[in-house]
């Protein structure tokens, strides 16, 4: 189902120029939502999803390209205003030599560098967090659970993603022993009415197995 669900993907938005990994965790995710025996239309649905996602990638792809481009094109600008190559040996000092002005080309780059180094960041967090959602729906962890605990939360690696899904997992099943434990209390403590004796069933009890049983009959 994977590898199926992968060529619709690359099939339908190959005009994106999406690089493959993005398209393969794509992928990975909508294999654990759609069945095996799930059919086309189901399939296709899947995909075109995801279309709205995928285009928020293309968005980062372009200003990644479109970055990349302009510190090339600096770095070229910089390596043809660069000093003579064979200067004077002896050369004179320079009045305020200590404290040279700043280079505008320079501080661009800079800050170039720092919004792609910003963007990057940003989709690997995306990613993380589409791992840890496809994570925490594997084990069973409810959404209302753990929607407030993820927001805002980084991960270096797998590693760390697993670690916190398995945490969420046994604090949520902790909880709902907790709420379990109660009504069992509650049910051994009734407000009104008569304790309940060990051994002896509950009206209410009988009534529910007299009325599974007449239903039987008929």
């Amino acid at each position: 189902m994977n590898k199926k669900i992968l060529e619709l993907l690359k099939t339908k938005y190959k005009d994106l120029g999406l690089r493959e990994s993005i398209l393969k965790v794509t992928a990975d995710r909508l294999a654990r939502t759609v069945k095996e025996e799930a059919e086309e239309t189901e399939i296709t649905q899947a995909v075109e999803s995801v279309e709205s996602e995928l285009r928020i990638y293309q968005s980062f792809e372009d200003r990644n390209r479109t970055l990349l481009k302009e510190v090339k094109d600096l770095k070229e600008k910089l390596e043809k205003n660069e000093p003579n190559p064979t200067p004077n040996p002896n050369p004179e000092p320079k009045p305020n030599e200590g404290n040279p002005e700043p280079n505008p080309m320079l501080e661009l780059l800079k800050e170039l560098k720092g919004e792609i180094t910003a963007l990057k960041s940003e989709k690997i967090q995306q990613t993380n967090k589409e791992k840890l959602t496809a994570k925490l729906q594997e084990l069973g962890v409810n959404e209302n659970f753990y929607k407030l605990h993820i927001d805002g939360k980084t991960f270096e690696n797998d590693e760390q993603i697993n670690e916190f899904a398995n945490q969420l997992k046994e604090s949520q099943d902790a909880f709902a022993q907790s709420i379990n434990n109660d009504l069992l209390k509650n049910q051994s403590n009734p407000l009104f009415g008569n304790r309940p004796i060990e051994g002896q069933v509950s009206a209410d009890v009988q009534d529910y197995i007299k009325t599974k049983f007449n239903q039987n009959q008929n």
